[in-house]
């Protein structure tokens, strides 16, 4: 099931990128999509994109910025990724 999934992320990312060039706004929401779908399956893509948002802040801030536009399912996979406050 999991290698479904992964497969369905790459679609995703791989139409995304062939998309994000024109001129309908198709190629970003399926790039983030692939994401969450990707974060969401493994945990070691969870920490490592929890890692690269707390070195990063502007990247912090745009993926804040998409969990509050995304619907409730997205949103809670990809705060489970917000660094955490020491």
């Amino acid at each position: 099931m999991k290698l479904l999934w992964w497969f369905l992320a790459a679609v995703l990312i791989l139409l995304g990128l062939a998309t994000v060039w024109l001129p309908i706004p198709t190629g970003v929401p399926l790039l983030a999509l692939g994401l969450i779908v990707i974060v969401g399956t493994s945990r070691g893509a969870a920490r490592m994109l929890r890692n690269r948002r707390r070195s990063t802040p502007q990247l912090n801030n745009a993926i804040t910025w998409v969990e509050d536009r995304s619907p409730l399912r997205f949103a809670r996979i990809l705060k489970r990724t917000r660094p955490r406050r020491k």
